[in-house]
């Protein structure tokens, strides 16, 4: 997924603004929090996608919703975001901020897909190559997807590694399909 430049330059201005206040974890706390909860709740994505609601009004919803536990920081950049008429661009903009934080400090967030559970040894395993290979911390997570069928998907950022028996079987089927048959 490409990050949107509207919200890479808003994040942009709000990370720096968060460094220089020495804020960064707070902030990107918030922000995801934030960003989480308009992508998972339709109607509040609506009331902040639509014009006709006045941006306080948007603001003040948003601040029952974090139940005013965030920082002056955080709220003055939601409140200038709101106002300018970016707010369908909230989630988006706690992504590239997010994104930025890691950068900033070496991290990379890294996915593990399987069919079926892996182990934490193996999940060690993987973390420790993958930290020799990217010299950077890596945030590992483990999700099962059975529609992989077999073997595992490495998603780094934006890179994916796909080693999934369902991605062999379409690779199969896709040269059995372009082979010409007299």
């Amino acid at each position: 997924m490409a990050l949107d430049p509207i919200a890479t330059r808003y994040a942009g201005a709000l990370f720096e603004a968060a460094k220089d206040a020495q804020q960064l974890d707070e902030v990107r706390e918030h922000l995801t929090l934030i960003g989480r909860l308009v992508r998972q709740h339709p109607d509040l994505r609506q009331l902040m996608n639509n014009p006709d609601v006045d941006p306080p009004d948007k603001v003040g919803v948003l601040d029952r919703a974090m139940q005013g536990a965030w920082s002056p920081l955080t709220r003055a950049f939601i409140e200038m975001v709101v106002v300018r008429g970016r707010a369908e661009y909230l989630p988006q903009i706690a992504d590239a901020f997010e994104a930025a934080v890691d950068a900033a400090q070496g991290r990379l967030r890294a996915q593990v897909r399987s069919a079926h559970p892996v182990g934490h040894e193996t999940l060690a395993r993987i973390r420790k190559h993958l930290e020799a290979r990217e010299g950077k911390h890596i945030d590992l997570e483990a999700d099962v997807d059975p529609r992989l069928i077999g073997g595992v998907q490495l998603v780094l950022g934006h890179r994916v590694i796909d080693g999934s028996i369902r991605r062999q079987l379409a690779e199969l089927r896709e040269r059995l399909l372009s082979v010409r048959v007299f």
